[in-house]
């Protein structure tokens, strides 16, 4: 049986932020967006946004919460371009969430 939202099961315990269901959503989110359909495209921003909502509100570490909060912010955006129309801005933003998804934060990195 699956796991909510694509959860790897590991040691008793979802592991979201591993989930290659993830980038499967953003690349597939791109891909709709790129092709013009904005209705299937704020379905999959949806469904990213609890996915990482999820994370964000696990007992994972800090590192792993840092991602999904970056990733969730160049999600919503992408959410907002979608509402206004503006499918190349919504393009740009998806992109920039892929590539927040995929960076590896240090735990220090906003120290200081």
């Amino acid at each position: 049986m699956n796991s909510p939202a694509g959860a790897v099961q590991q040691k008793g315990k979802p592991k979201l932020e591993n989930s290659s269901d993830m980038i499967e959503g953003l690349r597939d989110l791109t891909v709709h967006i790129h092709r013009g359909n904005a209705t299937q495209a704020g379905s999959i921003v949806t469904d990213i946004s609890k996915r990482l909502q999820v994370i964000i509100g696990s007992d994972d570490d800090a590192v792993s919460k840092q991602r999904a909060q970056q990733t969730l912010f160049a999600i919503q955006e992408v959410g907002i371009l979608l509402g206004e129309n503006d499918l190349s801005g919504a393009l740009s933003a998806a992109r920039d969430a892929s590539k927040e998804w995929r960076l590896r934060h240090s735990p220090n990195e906003n120290a200081g």
